[in-house]
């Protein structure tokens, strides 16, 4: 005959058992192969959605993409490696200032307006206004600019930021006019960037011939990708495909057959180029 049954509360519900004491959250794997996981981890859906983000990413982005899609899938908290070793030092280089850059240089602002307005040297409006341009301010950049301008006419810091601030207003006319400044007291300032600059300033203005006399000269001192896209373009609404795809094909070349971090700098003009490249006739 059967003992009876104990009376007492019924087992508590042990509740869901991953199968190991410390579930990996930020693997990708772990939520596959237990989808209940979700349920009790919801940090799950921000980790997969940020897997998911670092991949695409990598697929659309990166040249060396056939190894780290291979590293995405096989090692657990690849995502994360990825964001700080590819994905963060691009989005400094290619899409202006990280957010952590911008909230650093913001906190800078009142100590710098204390010193503008202090010591109100062209040094002191120079610093002021870089601060707001590279938080997204650029209304009060140009005006400080334009007070160090004031403070000293000549200064090559001065011009340039001024020339930035009124590049990024579409302003044009009064860009040129500070670009052509720098470019008589120093055709090499900023290693060619104000050049470009210039080159760019000019197509904006339609004025294609001098933009493409300028291009040329300017390519041979710096093979900057843009300048090669720019002057491509301005070849082919010219009717010389030829050169055009000579200037193409030249900056793909230096793009991937150069150091790799100068191929992810410029993956954008790459990607122009290329298509340019398909719109030429044979």
């Amino acid at each position: 005959m059967q003992a009876p049954a104990e009376n007492g509360p019924p087992p508590s519900d042990p509740g869901f058992d991953p199968g190991w004491e410390t579930p990996l959250y930020f693997s990708p794997w772990v939520y596959l192969h237990n989808p209940s996981l979700l349920l009790h981890q919801p940090i799950g859906l921000l980790m997969g959605a940020f897997w998911v983000w670092m991949l695409v990413h990598c697929v659309r982005h990166d040249p060396d993409r056939g190894m780290w899609l291979w590293i995405l899938f096989v090692v657990p908290p690849a995502a994360v490696v990825y964001f700080f070793v590819r994905w963060l030092p691009a989005a400094r280089v290619s899409g202006g200032p990280s957010f952590l850059t911008r909230w650093t240089k913001r906190r800078q602002i009142p100590r710098l307006e204390a010193a503008a307005r202090n010591i109100g040297n062209a040094h002191q409006f120079v610093e002021l206004g870089e601060v707001y341009r590279e938080t997204g301010q650029h209304a009060r950049a140009a005006e400080s600019f334009t007070k160090a301008l004031q403070k000293d006419a000549g200064s090559l810091p001065a011009l340039w930021g001024a020339a930035q601030a009124e590049m990024h207003r579409q302003n044009h006319s009064a860009a040129r006019t500070h670009l052509e400044q720098i470019l008589a007291k120093d055709g090499s300032y900023k290693f060619g960037d104000v050049s470009l600059a210039y080159c760019r300033t000019l197509c904006s203005l339609n004025e294609t011939e001098a933009a493409r006399e300028k291009l040329q000269q300017h390519l041979k001192r710096w093979t900057q990708p843009e300048a090669y896209v720019l002057l491509a373009t301005i070849e082919t609404s010219r009717g010389d495909h030829a050169a055009a795809r000579q200037h193409l094909e030249a900056t793909l070349m230096d793009l991937y057959g150069g150091p790799a971090f100068f191929a992810r700098q410029n993956r954008g003009w790459a990607r122009k180029a290329k298509k340019l490249l398909r719109r030429l006739p044979k």
